[in-house]
């Protein structure tokens, strides 16, 4: 203990250090959470400690810490190594953070892998291709883009539950609520995935395709070995948009997927941390989960940096 004349505003006194050092006696840590109170006598106040306390209580008496435990690992990534213990199944053990990341890596992918398919397809076909009713279904298609999706989730929701009217009973499935084949199927592909293909490829020159023609290739032999790989810059902007936008989903996850807890998403996961402790949240814990559920986004952008810049600025300078 230190001992020192000193002096708050107008009041004098005197300041007294103390050093509390936690630690194990071997290798540890072993305890993954210890809390602390701390209450100055009477008289006195708490001024500062290396280790900011969470909250003070009794006018500046009584500082609390949630957790004290000796180490960067426990102390420091506490709430992460929580993230990944304190959900678990109640059948199998299993951590629950770990499946929730992998649902939403595989509905994430195949929802990239039907976007770039049907979304190249539908713009090549919007862009290039002469048809009955072209110009009706492209005023139709942005039509869809300005209708938000609460406005027709409960229809979407009535469809499912009635397994696309009744197609789902032909594989003997009464209901695709609860399953990620309906979660995946109500969303294979979203009409601004449709225009922004389209319009790209409306930006590549039409000679390049004619020189194809003249050598006998077919429209799909055309799209497939000419257009798309011209479209590069495109197709990475737009796996990067749809991984993201499925990946933070939230809403229709969250309609459709209800139960077990197995089958939920890493968003809906995330929820699951704040309803455990009756609605008020350890918030620790709930941003050290967020905080892991933003890491494959940033590496995902990382790596394909260099096409979304080339797909978001495509079309931008024409000669």
């Amino acid at each position: 203990m230190e001992t020192r004349p000193f002096r708050l505003g107008e009041a004098g006194g005197y300041l007294h250090r103390f050093r509390l050092r936690i630690a194990y006696e071997k290798e540890g840590p072993y305890l993954e959470r210890v809390p602390l109170d701390l209450e100055a006598p009477r008289g006195a106040l708490l001024l500062e400690a290396t280790l900011d306390p969470v909250r003070m209580e009794r006018r500046g008496r009584v500082a609390s810490w949630d957790n004290v435990v000796p180490g960067l690992l426990g102390y420091a990534f506490h709430n992460y190594v929580r993230a990944f213990r304190e959900s678990r199944s109640l059948e199998t053990g299993q951590s629950l953070f770990l499946r929730w990341t992998l649902n939403s890596f595989l509905i994430a992918f195949i929802k990239v892998l039907t976007t770039l398919v049907f979304a190249s397809m539908a713009g090549y076909a919007l862009a290039r291709l002469r048809f009955p009713g072209r110009q009706a279904l492209f005023l139709f298609l942005l039509f869809s883009m300005m209708v938000p999706g609460q406005v027709t989730f409960i229809s979407n929701y009535l469809v499912l539950k009635d397994g696309i009217f009744g197609l789902s009973r032909l594989f003997g499935v009464e209901t695709l609520l609860n399953t990620y084949a309906g979660l995946i199927l109500s969303g294979l592909v979203g009409a601004g995935a449709v225009f922004i293909m389209k319009q790209f490829f409306e930006s590549i020159p039409r000679e390049v395709e004619e020189a194809a023609l003249i050598d006998g290739a077919t429209p799909l032999q055309t799209l497939f070995r000419i257009v798309l790989p011209m479209a590069t810059p495109a197709l990475g902007a737009l796996a990067i948009l749809t991984f993201q936008g499925t990946w933070n989903e939230f809403f229709w996850p969250f309609i459709v997927l209800t139960s077990p807890r197995e089958i939920c998403t890493l968003p809906l996961g995330l929820l699951s941390f704040r309803n455990a402790y009756g609605q008020v949240g350890d918030w620790g814990l709930i941003l050290a989960g967020g905080f892991l559920s933003m890491i494959p986004i940033l590496i995902l952008f990382a790596v394909f940096q260099r096409y979304f810049v080339e797909g978001v600025n495509v079309g931008a300078l024409k000669e």
